[in-house]
């Protein structure tokens, strides 16, 4: 039987900022969508299983556009966000859309992880320094500087792990929090951009500028299927909250969707602009992403985001 196509799921676009749309996350929960746009600011959307949607609150205070952000592992009302040139972490609770605390950083970040017991974030700078913010003293508790490239990283489930993306075209797993390698992933042949982990740790996915996307089993660490239909670097991936699809996106303005377990493709979307975030709702099969982004026929800038869901 013919899986149904991710075209043929219902789809909702919404206006959600007031310039392009660079980040977006899901709480803990899955009942609201955090989004970053150039516009400065964050965004907290509810959504319910029906994608009705409600703006709840927005979070102001970041001085450059907000380019990656992350929600806190368990707590439904607190995330971490960074931006642009901005050497800092910013901490916030979205109850009272207050930022409760800014951590300064050895530079200007581009992405994060936050581990699952909720205790520390890694973040990656521009000069390729990795900080270990403790969340518990709000402040940098260690740095590692590299000589590579870094992109992308994430915990794994029991937060003995993290994975750093590199641009050596492997991906790293380090021990934590002792940071040292243990292994890594060569699949690649171009910088690795992007990491995820599916909820039941079975699968790493990961993505790079050569194009490829991997999927590696987390038993034996061995690349079981490699997705070669993009033509330009992949930058996000997500899985599905029962493993069962994976979303692969990047500098192009295509979403492709992966059934992992048949291994069959759930089809393409051609969009309007190349998406630059992607994120499964992490309780029903949701999928969120960047839209398209420019002026309205009033000269208004907007930046939108897009539904599907079953």
């Amino acid at each position: 039987m013919t899986a149904e196509s991710i075209s043929e799921w219902k789809h909702k676009s919404v206006r959600a900022h007031r310039r392009k749309v660079f980040t977006l996350g899901w709480n803990s929960e899955g009942k609201r969508l955090a989004s970053g746009s150039v516009d400065q600011t964050v965004r907290i959307t509810r959504v319910d299983d029906h994608c009705n949607l409600k703006q709840e609150s927005e979070l102001r205070g970041h001085n450059d556009g907000v380019t990656y952000l992350k929600w806190h592992p368990t707590h439904p009302d607190k995330l971490a966000s960074i931006a642009g040139q901005e050497k800092s972490v910013r901490f916030w609770d979205t109850r009272s859309s207050k930022n409760t605390a800014t951590v300064s950083t050895p530079g200007s970040n581009l992405y994060m992880a936050w581990s699952p017991d909720s205790h520390h974030v890694a973040v990656g700078n521009r000069e390729d320094v990795v900080s270990i913010v403790d969340t518990r003293k709000m402040k940098v508790a260690h740095k590692y500087p590299y000589k590579f490239q870094v992109n992308e990283m994430a915990y794994t489930r029991d937060g003995k792990q993290l994975l750093m993306c590199t641009g050596q075209g492997d991906v790293e797993i380090l021990s934590f929090p002792d940071m040292r390698k243990q292994r890594a992933l060569k699949g690649h042949t171009a910088p690795v951009m992007s990491v995820a982990l599916d909820r039941q740790q079975r699968f790493i996915a990961t993505g790079g500028t050569d194009a490829v996307a991997c999927l590696w089993d987390t038993q034996d660490y061995i690349c079981q299927r490699t997705y070669i239909a993009m033509d330009y670097p992949i930058r996000c991936l997500s899985f599905s909250h029962d493993s069962r699809y994976l979303s692969i996106a990047g500098e192009q303005a295509v979403l492709d969707v992966e059934n992992v377990e048949s291994g069959q493709s759930l089809g393409r979307l051609v969009l309007n602009a190349h998406p630059e975030d992607v994120a499964w709702n992490p309780r029903h099969h949701m999928l969120a992403y960047v839209g398209a982004y420019g002026r309205d026929s009033t000269g208004m800038e907007y930046g939108e985001i897009e539904f599907r869901w079953k």
